[in-house]
């Protein structure tokens, strides 16, 4: 195994623990930001049905009216106005928040990428210690039997 242990700068045994321990943080961190961007999703949701009922309330009352009022006007426009701005502000940041699941999922990949890296070099150190051990009984081997030179 020591011919093997001098290839890699660090044991393969930690690499594989800290890398699995990164892909499980990255998960965790991936099922956080899914979850903030599914609940700010409802609460936009929540936005547009409450912009929809002022809307719906606002031609409602503007068909029953008879005349034109300024300030019942004026009134609905800022209701309206209002629930705009913050529709506007809760669709940037749920932007922020996809831009954020995005970032959480590249990282994911990268330490799934990381974690088959050190599996597929566990696995050739693996095989060459193999090698290694067979080469030596070969050796050995050789060594027990006379050389053609000793027989003559």
């Amino acid at each position: 195994m020591t011919a093997t242990r001098a290839r890699y700068r660090y044991p393969l045994v930690t690499l594989e623990a800290l890398y699995a321990h990164r892909l499980e943080q990255a998960r965790l961190s991936l099922a956080a930001a899914q979850r903030r961007l599914d609940q700010h999703q409802g609460q936009i949701e929540q936005l547009r049905s409450a912009l929809g009922r002022s809307l719906k309330d606002w031609t409602a009352a503007s068909e029953r009216a008879t005349r034109f009022d300024p300030a019942s006007h004026a009134a609905v426009r800022e209701s309206l106005a209002v629930h705009h701005s913050k529709l506007r502000v809760a669709l940037a940041h749920e932007r922020e928040l996809r831009a954020e699941v995005k970032r959480s999922q590249e990282q994911t990949a990268q330490a799934y990428r990381r974690t088959q890296i050190v599996a597929r070099h566990k696995e050739l150190s693996k095989r060459e210690f193999e090698l290694e051990v067979v080469r030596s009984d070969q050796r050995e081997a050789d060594a027990a039997w006379p050389s053609w030179r000793e027989l003559l």
